[in-house]
């Protein structure tokens, strides 16, 4: 790689963090191999005997379920997308083969606050199905290597953090979370041709693959979240809705609110008030409520972060029990929706209503795990390696991991091997049924046809005395790409 380039992240980096003092605080078309098949398919076994006494390499044992359809796409054939190196400030650093370990790096926020409280967990997730994968040699002759930073869900520091792990040999980025983070260093990955992989936002951003081709997301992008929130809305209150937005100020919720505000337009709905809340900004939000409150709204869409979501929901019961008679429907952006984030609220959670995760299924529902095999397998996992206390937040890290190891299973398989470039064709040419994903849940990337991993959408209701999330109508997949 060009050292100005990985200079200039330095300086990115220093800057930032002087900021934050001063404040206080490689192109061939052939007909792809079977083994693309099979290796993808791989990645998605399940671990069903990874709870047992034997080894968690057993778990790819005749015991194993069967996946039904995890066939990723033919990058390799004919007319699927292929990046271009040419542009690259190293091509032949992009092609090259990787052999031996792979180091797959990332960045969350382990500490600093209350983003650190609700993603902390992911990372757990994360790092476990690296390990199964492992076990279970998913990408065979290639052992992963995953490094994570922590970067207190700050985006001056996500530069150096990126800086070090590319430092130390990482060949892939997965799993950064948050938006404003993951576009602090989108420049840089995308000059220096590193797949920042599963981008851990739903920012529609991340589907501009000619200008950004090695940056995917994970998460339903948030314009579609809120459409499906605005058409809930709108069959909640079929003769028109007084809606309140409430959101953390910065990227992450500003383009929830302004994709809500734009849907808004077409009728229906009236924003009567928006309100905000900096990221930074630990204390209960009491005047941005109450002014909710004085404008008794129909319903609230509410985008806060981290801990500021039973933060949040505390704040709304008081204002509440403050105006006899009104009981807004409350809807919450899905990367609330965690029993674990939301059992601190307790009872100002209950009858919320937001999304499931990515299209993921509640593994905080017992019946749920039990009835599943996929889910029971993860479910035990966790428990075996000592972390069934954060079991669902933890899924999260888990189902990126997983989608991670299915793509890099599929470029290893390609004509080209595996490389960098191979890597992101895979990801781009890319059809997958998540482990943990609920029925009718199929993750796809079609290159610039279809940019976002997910796309399916389930409107669910939080119980807080059960800790479990009900579902509201079908899974809706009419915003599918």
């Amino acid at each position: 790689m060009k050292k100005t380039q990985r200079s200039r992240l330095m300086v990115v980096a220093t800057a930032g963090a002087l900021v934050l003092a001063a404040c206080g605080s490689s192109s061939k078309s052939s007909d792809s191999s079977s083994a693309a098949t099979t290796a993808a398919a791989g990645a998605e076994t399940t671990i069903a005997d990874a709870s047992s006494d034997t080894t968690a390499a057993d778990a790819s044992s005749d015991t194993t379920a069967e996946s039904t359809d995890t066939t990723a796409a033919d990058s390799g054939s004919s007319g699927a997308w292929k990046v271009n190196t040419d542009d690259c400030s190293d091509p032949e650093a992009a092609n090259a083969k990787i052999e031996g370990t792979l180091k797959i790096g990332s960045v969350m926020p382990l500490s600093g606050g209350s983003a650190a409280i609700a993603f902390a967990p992911v990372a757990d997730g994360f790092k476990a199905y690296m390990d199964y994968a492992n076990e279970n040699k998913l990408v065979p002759g290639i052992t992963l290597e995953a490094s994570i930073e922590d970067d207190q869900y700050n985006k001056d520091l996500t530069p150096g953090a990126v800086e070090k792990l590319l430092d130390s040999g990482v060949s892939v980025f997965s799993g950064i979370i948050g938006s404003p983070n993951n576009a602090a260093v989108r420049d840089t990955l995308n000059e220096e041709c590193v797949p920042q992989l599963e981008a851990l936002t739903g920012s529609p951003a991340w589907g501009d693959v000619a200008n950004y081709p090695w940056t995917t997301g994970a998460l339903i992008p948030y314009t579609i979240e809120s459409k499906a929130f605005a058409a809930d809305i709108k069959s909640a209150f079929p003769a028109g809705a007084n809606v309140a937005v409430f959101n953390v100020n910065n990227e992450f919720g500003q383009v929830y609110a302004d994709a809500f505000n734009e849907i808004a337009k077409s009728g229906g709905i009236t924003v009567v008030e928006s309100q905000t809340i900096e990221a930074t900004d630990e204390a209960p939000p009491t005047a941005q409520v109450n002014a909710i409150a004085a404008k008794k709204p129909d319903a609230i869409m509410a985008v806060p972060l981290g801990a500021g979501c039973p933060t949040f929901l505390s704040e709304l019961v008081n204002a509440e029990a403050a105006n006899p008679g009104w009981t807004p429907r409350v809807y919450l952006t899905s990367t609330c929706a965690s029993a674990l984030i939301l059992g601190i609220a307790g009872p100002a959670a209950n009858g919320l209503y937001t999304l499931a995760s990515a299209g993921l299924l509640d593994i905080g529902n017992p019946a749920v795990v039990a009835a599943n095999p996929k889910a029971k397998a993860y479910a035990d996992y966790m428990t075996k390696i000592g972390k069934a206390d954060i079991v669902t937040t933890a899924g999260a890290g888990w189902s990126v991991a997983e989608v991670t190891v299915a793509i890099l299973a599929q470029a290893a398989a390609s004509p080209d091997g595996l490389t960098r470039a191979s890597i992101i064709d895979a990801a781009r040419n890319f059809t997958y049924e998540p482990s943990l994903g609920r029925a009718g849940v199929v993750y796809k990337m079609d290159g610039e046809k279809d940019p976002f991993l997910a796309e399916a959408v389930q409107v669910v209701q939080y119980d807080a005395t059960t800790k479990i999330f009900t579902d509201i109508g079908p899974l809706n997949t009419s915003f599918e790409s």
